[in-house]
């Protein structure tokens, strides 16, 4: 079962620059708990092995491994788990860097409702480039389990019944691929680091089209790229601290559909908002020394609430980070954030793609309210007591000639989020000398 994963970018490392290294655990990959709602993809099922690949923004020779049951009902029991470097091509995994996972010295563990586990500690070394990949056979039968819908990865599993197949270091039980991670929901490195930088948000930080390709401009849509996983803001940003030098493991922090503050989904239970999600997805990780928050989007377009109340949000969040020491970088938000519900008449179409501009106007609602965040991002926003930086992600991927869209040539294909390269144009306006204190 080829896939053909990307080969991904390896950069040069840069002059080592910063405070020290020191040695510590650091997060090396993430993905945040969203929900356990039933749906065809997550229905659960009966003993059953999956094999998670992912892409680690820090090279490490000793590890641990987070499982979440955040939002299950019933207790899961993981029977067996092994953690490998994965081959590229396929589901199969490099047979000389394949360890067992143990919880406590034993190789099951029992995960209640609402609760977590972290492994032992393990021993792989690995470079920065090279994919891992976690095996899991949940034992028993299982509902919808606790997942992070990647989008653009591709993860394997085995048919229900088949029992625990994480020794099958070929893949060849692992039939059938998926975009979820189940449960599994980060990898820490301990080594001689400078520490962790989260990225905190909603889609667009979780990476959501970022596998779609360049080849055409905006209004024709371009396509998804067969196997480019490496093109998230955290991949981004994490070249680009290589680059420059910097020892440092970069969270991803973002969830689909996530707003900053509280709606009817999240009063609902079917998302959670980023003011309740930042103790526990951000300030509580390894490491964790500073956040880029990048929030907004979904509030202005699903929500469409006034910039006043995206404001009040951000300020929450910089308040708990400032609180606990977390150095916090605002990012501005990027076209294009149209009302979708109370202004649903000034949105792009077919006969008119640069609907609902300020140029020639008139401005759908949504995007005249995150001018107006943007302004008071730049203003009150970069004062407030623990923001030591900007990011300006508007001006980075704005159109000129209509500003409430992004650069035609970076059009993914839903006019909200931008491709691969348009990812790293945005995450390059993050000022790296700001991450940490110098």
């Amino acid at each position: 079962m080829p896939v053909a994963y990307g080969t991904i970018p390896v950069p040069t490392p840069g002059t080592p620059a910063g405070p020290a290294s020191t040695t510590q655990w650091v997060v090396s990959w993430g993905a945040p708990p969203e929900n356990a709602l039933a749906t065809p993809t997550n229905p659960g099922g009966s003993e059953q092995t999956f094999r998670f690949i992912f892409v680690p923004t820090i090279d490490g020779t000793q590890e641990r491994l987070h499982f979440s049951n955040y939002y299950g009902t019933a207790p899961v029991t993981i029977g067996a788990a092994r953690l490998a470097v994965a081959a590229n091509d396929s589901a199969a995994i490099d047979t000389t860097r394949n360890v067992p996972v143990t919880f406590g010295g034993a190789t099951s563990v029992t995960i209640p409702a609402g609760g977590n586990v972290v492994s032992d500690n393990l021993s792989i070394t690995y470079k920065y480039g090279e994919r891992m990949a976690v095996s899991m056979y949940v034992k028993g039968t299982f509902g919808p389990l606790t997942q992070h819908d990647s989008q653009v990865n591709i993860n394997f599993m085995s048919a229900a019944g088949a029992g625990d197949m994480t020794g099958d270091t070929s893949g060849a039980s692992l039939a059938t691929t998926v975009t979820e991670w189940y449960l599994l929901s980060g990898m820490d490195v301990y080594g001689s680091y400078q520490g962790t930088v989260a990225v905190f948000g909603s889609s667009s930080v979780d990476g959501h089209n970022s596998n779609l390709g360049t080849g055409n401009i905006y209004p024709t849509a371009n396509l998804p790229v067969n196997g480019q996983d490496y093109d998230r803001p955290s991949d981004w940003l994490a070249r680009d601290l290589i680059t420059a030098g910097y020892r440092l493991g970069v969270m991803n922090a973002g969830t689909i559909g996530d707003p900053a503050g509280e709606d009817s989904r999240t009063k609902a239970g079917t998302s959670e908002a980023g003011v309740d999600r930042m103790n526990r997805d951000v300030l509580t990780q390894a490491g964790i020394k500073a956040v880029v928050i990048y929030f907004g989007g979904v509030d202005l377009r699903n929500d469409c609430v006034s910039a006043a109340n995206v404001e009040a949000s951000l300020a929450n969040m910089v308040a708990q980070a400032q609180a606990v020491g977390v150095r916090v970088i605002l990012a501005t938000i990027p076209p294009a954030e149209y009302c979708t519900t109370s202004d649903a008449s000034l949105l792009p179409s077919t006969a008119n793609p640069w609907q609902g501009d300020i140029n020639p106007g008139p401005e759908n609602t949504g995007s005249t309210n995150r001018n107006l965040v943007n302004v008071w991002i730049k203003t009150v926003g970069a004062s407030l007591p623990g923001v030591v930086a900007i990011a300006d992600y508007d001006k980075a991927i704005l159109y000129p000639a209509h500003p409430d869209f992004m650069l035609p040539e970076i059009y993914s294909n839903d006019n909200y989020h931008p491709n691969g390269i348009g990812y790293g144009m945005q995450t390059a306006a993050t000022p790296l000398s700001s991450i940490l204190a110098q």
